[in-house]
């Protein structure tokens, strides 16, 4: 599938679709530039775990997370735990009692993989974990996720993390279903398969051609493409802010083009 792209894209380079989706394609285009002074994509780990250390970033934000957020976090969660009548170790009252010195444990949640039923559950789990949802909290698993210090996921869990962060962090139900809000997040589309997301074959070949003509700029800037660029294209389409399903054919829609971890953090 790889060795097919390579002909295809250099067709579809100078291709009207590819003008046609061109918004798209301009953003999803990579630039070469200079890396910061000191950059360094690796890390030594050293020849001890023990000895490892967080990065000064990561130290900072667990730091401040743990001063500022998890002392609230972790006694909303735990007030919801002890509204259930259950036993709970005696360190518990500290917190409960507002003993800085005791903010629980650094907490990391992570969903695996599986497509979009391992988001679709992990999403579900998620709920349970959440503070604002009522009968969660009334059952006393709601407000976990406000008390973790980590997020994380694979595979499908990663395109539930992704979307959840990238949309602000709505609700599962309204990260899901989208918002009542139009001008909010709409949504996981669902009712779109990734790859063959329409019975009508004209449309599902002009669907494909259009992702492809999203890939066109990069491979024309030089850059080596392969199936996953494809395949991140379509995913964008149902994890991405701004694609609805009014939409979801327009080729003038950039759907997540262009979106960036460091604009994803600017939220």
């Amino acid at each position: 599938m790889v060795i097919l792209l390579r002909p295809l894209l250099v067709a579809l380079v100078v291709a009207p679709l590819y003008v046609a989706a061109q918004s798209a394609a301009l953003l999803y285009t990579p630039t070469s530039g200079a890396c910061p002074d000191s950059f360094n994509l690796v890390r030594e780990a050293g020849s001890s775990a023990v000895n490892q250390t967080l990065s000064a970033g990561e130290a900072a934000y667990v730091n401040a997370r743990k001063s500022e957020v998890l002392p609230s976090a972790w006694k909303s969660y735990l007030e919801n735990v002890v509204a259930t009548n259950v036993s709970l170790p005696d360190y518990v009252s500290g917190i409960l009692g507002g003993n800085t010195s005791q903010n629980g444990p650094n907490l990391g949640i992570a969903t695996s993989g599986g497509g979009y039923r391992a988001a679709l559950f992990g999403a579900g789990v998620l709920g349970v974990l959440d503070g604002r949802n009522s009968s969660s909290v009334s059952a006393g698993t709601g407000g976990l996720l406000q008390a973790a210090t980590y997020l994380s996921g694979v595979s499908g869990g990663a395109w539930l993390v992704t979307s959840l962060s990238q949309a602000n962090f709505p609700t599962t139900e309204d990260l899901v279903f989208g918002s009542s809000d139009p001008s909010a997040y709409s949504g996981w589309l669902t009712q779109f398969d990734i790859l063959n997301p329409t019975t009508n074959q004209s449309v599902e070949f002009a669907y494909i051609e259009t992702l492809l003509a999203e890939v066109g700029g990069k491979f024309a800037k030089g850059f080596p493409i392969t199936i996953i660029d494809l395949w991140a294209r379509a995913l964008s389409r149902h994890f991405s802010n701004g694609t609805t399903p009014a939409n979801f054919f327009n080729t003038s829609v950039s759907h997540g083009a262009g979106l960036t971890l460091s604009g994803i953090a600017d939220l």
